[in-house]
């Protein structure tokens, strides 16, 4: 299956066929040729082969360090260091430092606090 192939709106079959064999590269190729692509929305011969197609709900959002301390409530005397996210579970980290804290040996790992 080539990439850029372009088919007849006519052929009918070549495109179940190329759709059986490469329904990915196929969609693609129809997407870049509406004519041919209407023919075979909602066909039912292509649908067979082709993977659900979900829309792409994603989004970002950007947040500072500045922020996450603003979220947090955290005390007087206190300050975020840095932040990051674990691998599994996906969970962000923040790493504060504050007056309010006994010291941490070095080394050793810092103790989880209790956000308010």
């Amino acid at each position: 299956m080539e990439d850029g192939k372009r088919y007849s709106p006519l052929d009918r079959e070549s495109v179940h066929a190329d759709m059986a064999e490469d329904p990915i590269t196929t969609r693609r190729n129809l997407d870049r040729q509406p004519a041919v692509a209407q023919i075979h929305d909602g066909c039912d011969e292509c649908a067979t082969h082709l993977p659900v197609r979900v829309p792409n709900r994603l989004g970002k959002i950007r947040v500072s360090l500045q922020e996450v301390s603003d979220m947090l409530g955290l005390l007087p005397g206190s300050r975020a260091l840095r932040m990051y996210v674990t691998d599994d579970p996906h969970t962000l980290m923040v790493i504060v430092e504050s007056d309010t804290l006994p010291p941490v040996p070095e080394g050793s790992e810092a103790p989880y606090l209790q956000a308010n």
